[in-house]
Order: structure tokens, then C-alpha cells, then sequence
């Protein structure tokens, strides 16, 4: 049965590419992914800008309370943007109206400067985010939130900051991501095989003419990349989720694929110990399947295990509310939120 879904999804999807009102829907979301007016998308907001470091501008967003005690620090997915937070955003500002949730763009995604592929790392979007925690949030309690690569950065900086800045993250959610190598289990196995190392070469030999391509090409492969990283998309959701993918630089496309199928970070295990905190996987995640998390866990004993059953790696957008309810759970320390 779900499969059957999944392919009607993929057949409406695509049979829509071919009609001009299908291509113009795509586009008109792609074109309104970061105007913060329209719905998917983060609204509402407190304030905008850019920190400014090394010649990189890291575009950041912040919504809720604007003298808030605890600051939640979102760190989006690979291909993604701060726009994929929007839901839990949306939960925070109506069920903990003294919270702030501060959202990054990596660079190379989003609104932040495309950097060469050479510059894409895990290690230095971490420090992106910590220079725009020291400008944004200087004060007060934090809680860091990462999906996917976002989780990756989430440990990387963990692991890294400075211990006046540890001593002020309070707990963790790590969502859809690994410690260990992501083509260690799951669909990323792909990723290092030698037809992907190839398209990868490839890009890098002719990046103007693969970008020219590019937008044809993921307006057909979108579909599919979607519903490998979901359970049950809607099909708003996988339009939303299309146009960052359309909207991602092939710099950052390369340039992150070699942290993503090596990087490691256990050793983040001696600081999570000191942290409460959740870990939230898809029960159909493909991506970064059970296993990974269960391995977070192995190092992480004191984070609690919550499994989407019917979600993919994309349960942020496919079940919001269950990664907001998680995140609920770890402000309810706080009485002031």
C-alpha cells in the first residue's frame, strides 16, 4: 500500500513537470522560499541579517521572545535551508512565547555566501554558527537543535566551542543524523559508489554547464530524491522541499559530499555526557536509518529515543509537530519559557 502511494505520488509529481501550470508551481515556490511572507516557509520573524567572518556572510533568522532567557539554535539538513525549521518554529512561538529560536543558513545554502566546494566543511559550518551564536545570542541559555548534516554540525560544535560557551548549552535534539560516517548504513551507501564519485568529477570538471542543467534536471529528480528521504509526503511538502533543492549552489552539493560520507564525531561523546537531550529518527528514514541513532545512543546515554514510525528522513516536515513535541519536552525544564 505505501508503495503504491509513494508511486502515485511520483507519477502526479512528474506528470505535472510536463504542463506549463505544473512548471509554474515549482517555480513560483522556488521564487517565494525565502520572501519569510508566504507559508511553507518561516513568517513572523523577530529579526534577519548576516554575520560577517573570513569574507562569508551567514545569514540568520531569529523569531519569538527578543529578551529571552533560552535561545533555541536550529541547524539545518544537506540541500536544505533555515526555512525547513518553519513548523517547530511556528510550535515554539505559540507554546513557548518566552523561548527565541535562532536559525542558521549554512554556507553555501540558503541566503549565506556560496563558497567554493573546497571551503564546504563540517568543521566550518560549525564555527559559522558559533560566530553567529556569539553575535545573536552572547547571553543566556541555549538548546541546539540539528537535523541530518545539521546534526553532524551540531556535534562538531559540541565538540569544539569554547567552555564558556558548552557550559551555556543546557541540552541537545539531534534529528535524522549519524556520528558515524553517514555511508556507514542506509542510502548514503550510494553516495561513495564509483557512478557517484563520477557525476561528482564530473560536476567539478564543467560547473557552468552542469549548473545550466541543473534546474531541468532536479525539476524531474526532485520527485524521487523527496520520497527517498519520505514516508508519506504531501505534496506541498514535496514542492517546498524541491525548491531548496533547486535553490542548494552545485559548489555546496560537492563540497559537503565528502564530510557527509566520512566525517565522524565521536568524539563529542565526552561533552553529550554532560547533556540531557533527544534523538529523533524516521521509522522509514532510508538515509540515516535506526541504527544510526541507536549508535548516538550507545554514546549518549542520557538522550531518550523517539521513533516516527510512519515518517522518512525528512520528519521534520513530515511529522512536524512530533520533533516540536520533542523539543517542548526538553524546554519544560525551564520555567520561564
Amino acid at each position: 500500500m505505501r508503495r503504491r502511494y509513494q508511486a502515485e505520488i511520483i507519477a502526479r509529481s512528474w506528470g505535472k513537470r510536463f504542463l506549463p501550470s505544473g512548471r509554474g508551481q515549482l517555480r513560483k515556490a522556488y521564487e517565494q522560499l525565502h520572501d519569510h511572507r508566504t507559508a511553507p516557509g518561516l513568517t513572523h520573524l523577530l529579526a534577519e541579517g548576516t554575520s560577517t567572518g573570513n569574507g562569508i556572510d551567514i545569514a540568520w533568522y531569529e523569531a519569538g521572545a527578543d529578551d529571552a532567557d533560552v535561545t533555541v539554535v536550529f541547524i539545518h539538513g544537506y540541500t536544505l535551508a533555515a526555512e525547513s525549521f518553519y513548523e517547530q518554529v511556528d510550535y515554539l512561538r505559540e507554546h513557548y512565547p518566552r523561548a527565541k529560536s535562532l536559525l542558521v543558513d549554512l554556507r553555501g545554502h540558503g541566503q549565506s555566501t556560496t563558497v567554493p566546494s573546497e571551503e564546504c566543511s563540517i568543521s566550518s559550518a560549525a564555527d559559522d554558527v558559533l560566530a553567529v551564536v556569539r553575535e545573536r545570542a552572547p547571553h543566556g541559555r541555549l538548546v541546539i537543535v540539528g537535523h541530518s548534516l545539521g546534526g553532524m554540525v551540531a556535534l562538531n560544535l559540541i565538540r569544539r566551542c569554547d567552555a564558556k560557551t558548552y557550559g551555556r548549552i543546557d541540552s541537545a535534539l539531534l534529528v535524522s543524523t549519524s556520528m558515524r560516517r553517514f555511508s556507514a548504513r542506509g542510502v548514503a551507501l550510494v553516495l561513495n559508489s564509483a557512478l557517484m564519485h563520477g557525476l561528482y568529477k564530473a560536476c567539478n570538471r564543467l560547473p557552468e554547464k552542469m549548473n545550466n542543467i541543473r534546474y531541468e534536471v532536479a525539476q524531474f529528480a526532485a520527485p524521487v530524491l523527496a520520497l527517498l528521504a519520505a514516508g508519506f509526503p504531501r505534496m506541498e511538502r514535496i514542492q517546498f522541499h524541491a525548491a531548496m533543492l533547486l535553490d542548494t549552489p552545485l559548489d555546496s552539493f560537492v563540497g559537503f559530499f565528502d564530510d557527509l560520507v566520512e566525517h565522524r564525531e565521536f568524539a563529542a561523546q565526552e561533552r553529550l555526557s554532560g547533556l540531557p537531550g533527544a534523538v529523533v529518527v524516521g521509522g522509514l528514514d532510508i538515509v540515516t536509518p535506526r541504527s544510526q541513532s541507536e549508535v548516538i545512543l550507545n554514546h549518549w546515554p542520557q538522550a531518550d529515543l523517539e521513533i516516527v514510525e510512519e515518517s522518512g528522513h525528512m520528519v521534520i516536515l513530515e511529522e512536524p509537530e512530533k520533533v516540536a513535541e520533542c523539543l517542548g519536552r526538553l524546554l519544560d525544564n525551564y520555567s520561564d519559557v
